[in-house]
């Protein structure tokens, strides 16, 4: 026949469960009354569509959930009703003591006291706030509208849009499907469908009376994301097996360093602006370590004062050991690099890489915790030129720059200085790092008399130029999409 469409039997049994509803249905009602899961419900759903036997419409439906603030701001409520009661009883408070008393965020405190001057509650002289009118009463409206959202019930747009604002809500759309019966005028027969032809059908010959289900050639397969390293801890595998291919050892030292290893050794004054408390994250518990009982801790100490034999005139000031010995989290890998200088044999080549700390602001370049490649190299035959080209390596092989620029810089511990960077696609050139030669005020102390290169750049951004990552902050992401599609390898390209 030809309006003869054959159905299995579960297509037939959603089929009429939506023609006995005659009204619009969803796909859990639906899951429900059938007894099947909803992953088959949708695609015995999608074959009615198909064959024209239903109406199927998608609507995106918005939905508030109260985020943590506005759960709080729920239990213990908003902090312009909390505000008013305090003032009722006390009769002011300091807008600074606002935040400790009420036990709220500071950008709530700003949103509270906002609504109270809005309504002309409130009055704020030098600092202090005081009621103005003691018989108007903060509207219920908002309050209202939490304790509604916590029940899954409707709120108007203009107050979704308050708390929206006031980070009291967040906002998500989902997609629902709605289902209803059309008349089609079409023969249904209900027909046994077989998608596996098994030994015991060909034996027996049923195969010959059994409905096979036909195969979708064009249909896509599940996508299926097998385990696999996190991309960012992968490019440290990558960039770390580059180094050692490139003949480098490589150089470890802890996160909790001492600023003579990190500072003094370096050359850098114990007045320098980078060593300033607020500059640096120094440890509370132990505050100091112990200096190491060598000689080259007494030629640094020299070095600093009047540059002892290094060619220097130091800095003119007492070193101060009991600085040096001030513990910090370690703001840079250079501070392995001095480690290592006391124990080098030329020819040799070092690397670490390493994780640093540094109280910045954060940004879409900017982070408190970052990583450094750092690496050395002895040999009285290196030049500036050496250490150029290994600069270029890094940027074009492992961060697959394609533009690549050098600009001197200036350093406390190396002399020439230049400064890597790079064009990134949408934040434009990119800071790399730094590199140089160590100057002798730097090397000597540990008798060295003959050239040392070293570099210190930034793993995060050499990652974000490579893969095209607009903020560093994504190099963290919980974007499940991210990670399962951002592509990883081990380096090695094959030419077509």
């Amino acid at each position: 026949m030809p309006n003869e469409i054959r159905l299995t039997p579960d297509a037939g049994l959603v089929l009429e469960k939506i023609e006995k509803s005659r009204q619009v249905v969803g796909i859990d009602e639906l899951s429900n009354q059938t007894g099947f899961d909803i992953g088959k419900v949708s695609s015995l759903v999608e074959l009615l569509h198909k064959y024209g036997l239903i109406n199927k419409e998608t609507k995106e439906i918005e939905e508030y959930k109260l985020t943590s603030r506005g759960k709080a701001s729920l239990k213990n409520e908003l902090i312009e009703r909390r505000l008013m009661k305090y003032l009722f009883e006390h009769g002011s408070l300091h807008i600074k003591d606002v935040q400790n008393t009420l036990k709220v965020d500071k950008s709530d405190v700003s949103a509270g006291i906002g609504v109270l001057k809005k309504e002309g509650m409130i009055k704020i002289d030098k600092g202090s706030i005081e009621l103005l009118d003691r018989n108007k009463t903060v509207s219920d409206e908002l309050q209202e509208a939490l304790e509604k959202i916590n029940q899954h019930e409707p709120i108007p747009v203009e107050i979704a849009e308050v708390l929206l604002k006031r980070g009291l809500v967040e906002k998500s759309v989902r997609h629902e499907i709605f289902i209803s019966p059309l008349k089609h005028g079409k023969q249904i027969k209900i027909v046994e469908e077989v998608s596996n032809l098994t030994p015991d059908l060909i034996i027996s010959g049923k195969w010959r009376n059994v409905n096979f289900k036909p195969y979708n050639i064009k249909s896509k397969p599940r996508i299926i994301y097998p385990g696999k390293y996190h991309p960012y801890r992968h490019f440290h595998d990558h960039l770390r097996e580059k180094l050692i291919a490139l003949g480098f050892k490589e150089m470890k030292g802890p996160l909790i360093e001492q600023e003579f290893w990190n500072f003094d050794s370096l050359f850098a004054p114990q007045d320098h602006p980078a060593r300033e408390d607020s500059d640096i994250f120094l440890i509370e518990n132990p505050t100091h370590g112990i200096l190491p009982d060598e000689i080259f801790v007494e030629n640094v100490k020299q070095t600093h004062q009047d540059g002892w034999i290094t060619g220097s005139r130091g800095y003119k000031y007492r070193w101060d050991p009991r600085k040096a010995a001030r513990l910090l989290l370690r703001p840079q890998g250079t501070a392995i690099s001095a480690r290592t200088l006391r124990k080098v044999n030329p020819p040799e080549k070092y690397f670490s890489i390493a994780k640093c700390f540094r109280p910045d602001d954060i940004d879409a370049t900017h982070g408190v915790e970052f990583y450094q490649v750092e690496g050395i190299v002895c040999d009285p035959s290196i030049t500036f030129r050496d250490l150029l080209g290994i600069l270029k390596i890094f940027a074009e092989d492992i961060a697959g720059a394609t533009e690549v620029n050098f600009r001197p810089d200036y350093y406390p511990f190396t002399s020439p200085s230049v400064e890597l960077s790079a064009r990134h696609p949408t934040l434009g050139r990119i800071e790399f790092g730094g590199a140089g030669i160590f100057r002798p005020e730097v090397v000597r102390p540990y008798g060295i008399d003959y050239p040392v290169i070293a570099w210190g750049l930034g793993v995060d951004r050499l990652f974000m130029v490579k893969n095209k990552i607009d903020d560093i902050r994504e190099l963290f992401s919980q974007d499940l999409n991210w990670l399962r599609e951002v592509e990883i390898s081990s380096g090695i390209e094959v030419d077509e």
